[in-house]
């Protein structure tokens, strides 16, 4: 029996100081088997260059809709068994691919998780990220911050993405929460407390631009996303969804307003500061 193929499908913009890293770090894993998509939106950098340099890829380069477009764009085009999805400036570990296709050598596997690193602009780790909370409510209660989890370090089967439907094309930050809160209502998720991936933060960075308002623009799109999953408005957990946001909102407000320790503006400050370093 062949292997199973794992397609990586990779979005990019203008990211050639980091594309190379990202591409070599698939390369790297030595695998028998997998494709490499990017899907680049017109770049005006030195990325199609690169993409040239390595005839395995298959890529595209023109205008998209943002982000979720150009996934949408990468998954329909994925031959794989399991798909991994890549952003530019992220980066694969050694050992992935033999770890992930071992754990999707059970039919009943359909999403696969690890842990990640945090690095900086020059590739230097500047912490870990231990996955924690991976349930449906601490995802759909975003405002209780009990989760965890590094994106490019989940793996799924391309039937179950098939299952569930594709990235709302209408979100620009949260499409990867999104998508979870799917998978996870459905299947099971299978951890592995092994790195995955490298998550890279810098200050050109999507996350970075938006954390730089008070109320940062991705968290207004969380909340939009929360609420497709409350319930009907006349149910309990509506009701106890209402009161518990309500209730979060007031100890964020103090929390955040004084610059608390552990608030999650502190926190995601402090990251930024530290991928300046």
């Amino acid at each position: 029996m062949p292997p199973l193929r794992i397609s990586v499908v990779t979005p990019s913009r203008n990211q050639s100081e980091f594309l190379e890293e990202n591409i070599l770090s698939v390369l790297g894993q030595n695998d028998p088997a997998f494709e490499h998509i990017v899907i680049d939106a017109a770049s005006t950098d030195h990325t199609v260059d690169i993409l040239k340099r390595y005839p395995h890829l298959r890529w595209v380069s023109e205008p998209d809709n943002g982000q979720s477009a150009a996934l949408n764009k990468g998954f329909r085009m994925a031959n794989g068994d399991i798909i991994g999805w890549l952003n530019a400036d992220d980066c694969y570990c050694a050992g992935t691919f033999e770890r992930v296709r071992g754990l999707f050598s059970d039919d009943q596997t359909m999403v696969v998780y690890g842990d990640g690193r945090e690095i900086n602009q020059h590739g230097e780790e500047i912490g870990k990220i231990i996955p924690r909370g991976i349930s449906a409510r601490e995802f759909i209660c975003y405002w209780r911050w009990k989760y965890s989890y590094c994106q490019p370090s989940f793996f799924f089967r391309r039937t179950a993405l098939e299952r569930i439907g594709y990235l709302d094309e209408s979100l620009h930050y949260v499409m990867d929460h999104d998508l979870l809160i799917r998978l996870i209502l459905l299947y099971p998720f299978v951890y592995v407390p092994q790195c995955f991936s490298s998550f890279r933060i810098h200050p050109e960075s999507k996350t970075s631009k938006s954390l730089r308002f008070m109320i940062p623009s991705s968290l207004w799109e969380l909340h939009r996303v929360s609420r497709r999953y409350w319930g009907k408005i006349d149910q309990v957990p509506y009701f106890s969804a209402v009161c518990s946001f309500a209730g979060a909102i007031v100890i964020s407000f103090f929390k955040n307003i004084f610059f608390i320790r552990g608030s999650k503006l502190h926190d995601a400050i402090r990251r930024i500061v530290r991928s300046k370093n």
